[in-house]
């Protein structure tokens, strides 16, 4: 695990120096995100989701991916419903606290740890919780709602999240076992291959600058919903459904990824507080590493 951890971190310290010694420009950023999200990743899913037998998922594999993002977002909903907290910040944690960075830095993680044939399952997994996250989740962020909030404005977003469409292309192609044109699966390759480092080395370039000069409460509660409490139960799911073995050990290093990048988003969609957000970003990004020991050692013994 040191060596992953090793290999990430110095991979994400690249594109923080590239951009910290203008190597890499203000802004570059930009330009690699567009090249992976709409099209290095929607490549990669499409290719790994279609190679990936779909036969023996079963219940269980949709059952502990839906029901501990559903209990994490029904406790943010709980905290707004007792007063604790305001319906931004309600509305916020629906979202943020369970959309995880499970493609940036998912796939490399799961693909370090388990082997390449892992990002298959890790595409399947990601696109599930996607479909989850922007359809209950904002059915569910509507409700949270005090005197003049605007509406939830989720069909526009739908509508632009490449990497959903592609998740569901490659889900449907998998499904009627149709069969990829050898030269469009060795583009697809080709593309996809880029992804892995490029998306650490992004990564890396979007967290410059970023600080964690206030909001530490709302920053702790945040990350700590996403990075304890949704892999717990996670774990608690899969212990009551007997479901261990390759496929959820995949599943729960997607669970456990920091905060997405993608929420950057969504705060500009829904009006969310970006500060906090973005804070929530690196702070999630930064806790994470140490934790991955903690996940590691979670994973072999319970799954």
């Amino acid at each position: 695990m040191t060596i992953i951890i090793a290999n990430l971190v110095l991979v994400l310290a690249a594109g923080w120096l590239f951009r910290r010694f203008g190597v890499v420009q203000e802004g570059a950023e930009k330009a690699f995100n567009q090249y992976l999200y709409y099209l290095a990743l929607p490549a990669l899913i499409i290719l790994k989701i279609a190679d990936t037998p779909l036969g023996g998922l079963g219940w269980r594999f949709f059952a502990v991916n839906t029901l501990p993002l559903a209990a994490v977002m029904a406790a943010a909903w709980g905290l707004w419903k007792a007063g604790k907290i305001d319906w931004r910040l309600g509305r916020l944690l629906i979202i943020v606290s369970v959309l995880g960075n499970t493609v940036y830095l998912g796939f490399p993680v799961a693909a370090m740890r388990l082997g390449g044939e892992a990002i298959g399952y890790a595409a399947i997994a990601s696109s599930v919780h996607n479909v989850f996250i922007f359809t209950f989740g904002f059915l569910l962020m509507s409700v949270v709602c005090e005197r003049d909030c605007p509406p939830a404005r989720f069909a526009r977003l739908i509508g632009r999240s490449v990497v959903l469409w592609a998740s569901v292309a490659g889900l449907l192609i998998a499904g009627f076992g149709l069969r990829i044109p050898d030269l469009a699966h060795r583009v697809l390759s080709d593309i996809g291959g880029t992804t892995l480092p490029l998306s650490l080395f992004t990564l890396g370039v979007g967290l410059y600058g970023k600080k964690l000069a206030h909001n530490l409460p709302r920053i702790a509660l945040v990350s700590g919903l996403k990075l304890l409490l949704l892999p717990a139960l996670f774990l608690l799911a899969a212990r009551a459904f007997g479901y261990t073995g390759f496929i959820p050990r995949v599943v729960f290093i997607e669970m456990v990824m920091p905060v997405a990048v993608m929420n950057y988003i969504v705060a500009r969609e829904f009006d969310f507080d970006e500060d906090l957000v973005g804070q929530s970003i690196l702070f999630s990004t930064l806790a994470f590493f140490p934790l991955l020991y903690l996940y590691d050692w979670a994973m072999m013994v319970f799954l």
